[in-house]
């Protein structure tokens, strides 16, 4: 399981690994004019605005909210980790304890999958 645990924390490496090569050998995405260019650098910004957007609360909540938030998916990340967990030392059916650690695997390969693939990029 614990095996299990690692690769799934290394999966987001190997796909943007994948996602290189096939760069490297295709050459990527080139544009053939300035004006192409710039339309590449808007497509960009214009995918960077809309995930901004999601995030944005409209208008002024309380602190505590924001921080709340802010921190949404960690904590239910970590709770999805904990009760995945849970279930090996519980007395249910195999079944659930699968399905128990499967979904502590994928809770752990968010929290901790792209961290590594940052850090191998530098």
């Amino acid at each position: 399981m614990i095996l299990e645990t690692i690769i799934g924390a290394l999966v987001p490496v190997g796909i943007d690994g994948i996602k290189q090569l096939i760069g490297m050998f295709t050459g990527g995405v080139k544009p053939i004019s300035v004006d192409e260019q710039i339309k590449l650098d808007q497509n960009e910004v214009n995918k960077l605005q809309a995930i901004a957007a999601l995030d944005n609360p409209y208008g002024a909540p309380s602190q505590w909210v924001v921080d709340l938030r802010a921190s949404s998916r960690y904590l239910g990340a970590l709770f999805v980790i904990i009760v995945g967990i849970t279930t090996l030392f519980l007395p249910v059916a195999p079944e659930i304890q699968r399905i128990g650690i499967e979904a502590a695997n994928i809770a752990f390969g968010f929290l901790f999958g792209t961290r590594i693939m940052a850090n191998l990029k530098k």
